[in-house]
């Protein structure tokens, strides 16, 4: 069995001091795939833990003129620690977003409530271009090749995905059903390996990396988050561990400080600390996500 974390969101604002005090007892075990926003929109830092608090009472409007992007390269002293950590091999990089925003003059119809304002991917344009421009930027600050791609809100368009593959990244996350994606040769294996899975083992997610003509993905992940039972985890990963599958832990370092909103007496970092030992106890190959994508 495969097991990987994936950490969404560090960016400009990001400082070592932060990611210090949720990894460094951590990924020595357990390597971690920082997952960035190259260019990210606004005052993160402050917009991060309002919108957490304030949920749909949310100044939306001060927000959205609060747009003034911040290149993570500024950031000197989060670049060196990260290329530090690569280094040593407890840190992997992976391309999340840009701006965190989405850019569409017409929010998708489908999609046009102010919590997904920042699912730049969930997009009517050909964002292709765009991705490989921040790509080659991010190349030359870590000089690392960034191979995979985490989508912001966990949301993709149609178009979104396909600019993503043509960018050249494979994927951890969901965001378009399966049956809608290719349906080359290779494709329509997948969409079979999966279907078949689901009849035979109704409940339970397909659990292994799936291979394409020109990348690869992994579709399910899951997520520990400030309301996140480390029942609920333990029980996705035995289910993955069944069957000798893959499984990618998904989490963001920011909220790490936050208590349990069903235990006060408990932030996220002692619950993530506690699966982890509950996942120490078994035979699985501990790796970054472009490892297990690769």
């Amino acid at each position: 069995m495969r097991f990987a974390i994936r950490d969404d969101d560090t960016n400009f604002f990001t400082t070592p001091e932060e990611l210090e005090a949720c990894y460094s007892n951590i990924w020595n075990e357990f390597p971690v795939t920082l997952c960035l926003i190259s260019k990210v929109k606004g005052n993160w830092k402050h917009w991060v833990h309002q919108i957490y608090k304030d949920r749909h009472q949310t100044d939306w409007a001060a927000w959205d003129k609060d747009n003034t992007p911040h290149p993570i390269e500024e950031n000197e002293a989060l670049i060196t620690y990260l290329k530090t950590k690569i280094k040593e091999g407890k840190a992997d990089i992976a391309f999340h977003a840009k701006y965190h925003r989405n850019g569409d003059e017409q929010l998708p119809n489908e999609r046009d409530n102010n919590y997904v304002r920042g699912a730049e991917f969930f997009t009517n344009r050909d964002l292709t271009d765009y991705i490989k421009e921040e790509l080659k930027t991010l190349d030359k600050i870590f000089n690392y090749p960034i191979s995979v791609f985490t989508p912001p809100q966990n949301l993709l368009s149609e178009k979104g995905y396909r600019a993503v593959i043509n960018a050249g990244l494979n994927i951890c996350g969901g965001g378009i059903t399966f049956y809608k994606k290719q349906k080359d040769f290779k494709g329509l294996i997948n969409i079979g390996k999966q279907l078949g899975f689901k009849l035979l083992h109704k409940g339970d997610d397909y659990p292994y990396v799936l291979n394409y003509n020109d990348h690869r993905e992994i579709v399910y992940h899951y997520p520990l988050q400030p309301g996140t039972p480390l029942k609920q985890l333990i029980d996705a990963f035995e289910k993955a561990r069944k069957y000798n599958g893959d499984f990618v832990l998904s989490t963001h370092y920011v909220e790490f400080p936050y208590t349990m909103t069903y235990d006060s007496s408990i932030n996220m970092k002692h619950v993530l600390e506690q699966f982890l030992e509950y996942v120490s106890k078994y035979d699985v190959q501990k790796m970054t996500l472009s490892q297990l994508l690769k």
